[in-house]
């Protein structure tokens, strides 16, 4: 009998199939390739005994002797990919107002480029004019500067016993475990100041100074004047939206409370963050622009002896506080995921520090 023999057993007590979630070939990619590493087995055979139905991650995890996979042919590879791009995004989502906010903007795909170059959003009314009846149209050059995004990674590590890596629940337990957390500190990074260094993209506050917010006594007004500045600092590249607006998740539930009822549902969406604090972010979506893999590349060890700290040193120095999988009979899971994002045009986002609650 093999390894995962014991899974086709309970797998056939499911006579029908459930409503699959938004991220599902995610997160069963992630799971069969960890299971793969502690077993030694392809992540092929871990999807079939688990997921036997499962026809596009089969595809997906075919290592078969046939023709390239190449992404840019249409039928084979090209849908698959893109596919996988956004389920990748969905599978975050729960865990990430930035995964949301990503999905909504130009989302492209690494596939091994050292870099992608995007151009530039240009939307200036200075770039066309009227022109009389038989009068030469006037030809203006346009000036773009193009959106370079340069790969970065989210990578975690999480320890696992073998009887949670091996139990019936190992899908959901992966990915609270790795997914979740990736997706928190997507926030993070995704929503700050900071500039672009070599690990890191820069966060979308980068260099963009905060607006004023209004000073008016009266909590109502002052809310809908702030709500008029931030969207008024998006309209030259945004135009009438669609918009997206990130705050905490105790004022993204007053505003659906008090204010989004009167918006059109289709212009504006609110996503809730713990990251963004006290401030209020807008961005317009058509100027968000993000790469990312298809798939993570996942290791897994049953006999690594590793640093159990948040911060550990610049060479990962043994310690007091390592940990042996092999002795603990626990598995070591590493996942590497390269994403990145840009902004084509820095009037696409604004954000201030409003006085309502």
């Amino acid at each position: 009998m093999t390894l995962v023999e014991p899974f086709r057993a309970s797998r056939e007590a499911f006579k029908r199939e459930l409503p699959l979630p938004p991220g599902n070939l995610f997160t069963r990619s992630l799971t069969a390739r960890v299971l793969g590493c502690l077993w030694s087995s392809s992540p092929r055979d871990v999807a079939r005994a688990m997921w036997p139905s499962d026809r596009v991650l089969d595809e997906l995890l075919e290592k078969a002797a046939v023709a390239p996979a190449m992404t840019s042919v249409a039928g084979w590879a090209a849908e698959l990919a893109v596919r996988v791009v956004h389920d990748a995004i969905e599978a975050l989502g729960p865990a990430s107002a930035g995964a949301e906010l990503l999905k909504r903007g130009l989302v492209l795909a690494f596939d091994g480029a050292g870099l992608v170059s995007v151009p530039g959003f240009v939307a200036e009314f200075g770039n066309a004019g009227w022109v009389a009846e038989g009068q030469p149209i006037p030809v203006r050059q346009l000036a773009s500067t193009a959106a370079i995004l340069n790969p970065h990674k989210l990578a975690a590590i999480a320890v696992l016993s073998r009887e949670m890596t091996e139990s019936s629940n190992a899908e959901a337990l992966v990915t609270d475990a790795l997914v979740r957390a990736a997706g928190r500190m997507l926030d993070e990074v995704l929503f700050d100041a900071n500039p672009e260094d070599a690990a890191r993209p820069k966060g979308l506050r980068n260099g963009v100074a905060a607006l004023t917010p209004s000073n008016n006594a009266n909590s109502s007004e002052a809310f809908y004047e702030d709500l008029g500045a931030l969207f008024g600092s998006l309209a030259p590249v945004g135009g009438n939206g669609p918009y997206v607006l990130v705050m905490s998740p105790g004022r993204a539930m007053m505003f659906n409370a008090r204010g989004h009822g009167s918006m059109p549902a289709t212009n504006v969406v609110v996503l809730g963050s713990s990251a963004v604090v006290n401030d209020v972010l807008a961005v317009a979506p058509a100027a968000l622009v993000a790469a990312l893999s298809p798939e993570p590349e996942v290791e897994a060890s049953k006999a690594a002896q590793i640093v159990m700290d948040t911060a550990p040193g610049a060479a990962g120095v043994a310690g007091p506080v390592n940990k042996s999988m092999f002795q603990s009979d626990a598995v070591a899971v590493k996942v590497r995921w390269p994403v990145t994002w840009a902004l084509r045009d820095p009037r696409g986002f604004a954000w201030m520090t409003p006085t309502w609650k």
